[in-house]
């Protein structure tokens, strides 16, 4: 039986060494696949577009070698001299680094041959969070009810690399007492926020979150906010607006904050008038307490009197016997008379002047001569 058992083994080696190499086979064309699904994103069409930050990108199809010297012109055209140069150290591993491209989008061309390489743009990325059915509020969002998410970014035309899925975001989500979270509860199931493959902008999640649940998403302040990492562009070019979007800080409950703060003052005030009341109350308690308690009123102790002492008195009026002599007085000079009224002056005639009386009588002479001739 042993022998016959040995032989049967030994009949049956080669079929499973035939199925170990079968499988060894589909797992190295699966690690090959799926090396050259990562590469997708960083292999650059001819005449692609790249974007500031993105490491370790192919442009070996883009009408440039390794060694060969790439430049930009201000105007979009490769004449005169460039604004911008830079050498392609290797083609297949090349760094679209900050230092040299940032700023100076457009085309690129070879420095020699005057062919555009590829297109540089400086990478933007925005996140909006909104409440769906009602308008949003960017500041509140009402406890059970559903949200989505908003993408916008330029860094959406990845997907026009061949075999590419787009631009993978992330969406940060952190809520009360500090928690993370990666995925979401949506209607259909839960929602993965590591990987969100953007094609295009605005790019709309659809309604992911679910926030009804009291265990996992309690009320709170929650932030959100998205990121970019394809190709280390986070990495190599990081900044808000940039490669990670500006966070949206939000508070997510059943009242709206300003509501419940009312509610609170209205609270407030209620029991401060609640107080004042209970004070007033005991007062008027103390009040008629003190109106039933009998007043012991203390007579006042009489003051000691002084007899009043007789003052003496002199009279030192001088006693008037004889009676006053009137006086009249006399005048002793006589009046003075009353001067004598001014006659008014008479104003005096001129006399005829001897010089006028003699040239009447030279004028008379002058004119009875003239008569006569």
């Amino acid at each position: 039986m042993g022998i016959t058992q040995k032989s049967k083994i030994r009949k049956m080696e080669p079929y499973y060494m035939g199925y170990r190499t079968f499988f060894l086979l589909i797992a190295l064309i699966i690690c090959i696949l799926s090396q050259d699904v990562l590469a997708l994103d960083s292999k650059i069409p001819k005449e692609g577009t790249v974007f500031v930050g993105e490491n370790d990108i192919d442009i070996s199809e883009c009408n440039v070698r390794t060694g060969e010297e790439i430049a930009f012109w201000s105007s979009g055209s490769p004449e005169g001299t460039p604004d911008s140069r830079a050498k392609v150290m290797d083609a297949t591993h090349f760094f679209v680094d900050p230092t040299f491209f940032s700023g100076k989008t457009g085309t690129w061309y070879g420095l020699t041959s005057k062919k555009p390489v590829f297109k540089v743009e400086d990478p933007w990325l925005q996140l909006d969070v909104i409440e769906n059915g009602i308008d949003h509020e960017p500041e509140w969002i009402k406890k059970g009810n559903l949200v989505s998410f908003k993408i916008s970014t330029n860094m959406y035309a990845i997907s026009e690399r061949v075999g590419s899925a787009g631009a993978p975001v992330k969406i940060n989500l952190t809520g009360p007492n500090e928690t993370t979270y990666s995925q979401l509860n949506s209607p259909t199931g839960t929602y993965n926020l590591e990987n969100i493959y953007v094609y295009y902008s605005p790019f709309d999640t659809g309604a992911i979150w679910e926030t009804k649940s009291e265990t996992e998403y309690p009320e709170g302040e929650y932030t959100a906010w998205a990121t970019c990492n394809v190709n280390d562009i986070n990495e190599k070019n990081s900044g808000e607006g940039v490669t990670t979007s500006t966070k949206t800080t939000f508070i997510l409950s059943k009242i709206k904050p300003e509501e419940e703060e009312e509610e609170k003052e209205e609270k407030n005030t209620d029991s401060d008038k609640d107080k004042t009341e209970n004070e007033d109350e005991n007062d008027n308690e103390e009040e008629s307490e003190s109106d039933n308690e009998p007043v012991i009123t203390k007579e006042p102790t009489p003051e000691p009197t002084e007899e009043p002492v007789p003052e003496l008195t002199l009279d030192i009026t001088p006693e008037v016997t004889k009676p006053i002599a009137t006086f009249t007085p006399k005048p002793t000079k006589p009046p003075l008379p009353s001067p004598p009224k001014n006659s008014p002056e008479k104003t005096q005639k001129q006399p005829l002047n001897f010089g006028l009386c003699f040239l009447a009588l030279v004028a008379g002479l002058i004119l009875t001569v003239r008569k006569k001739v």
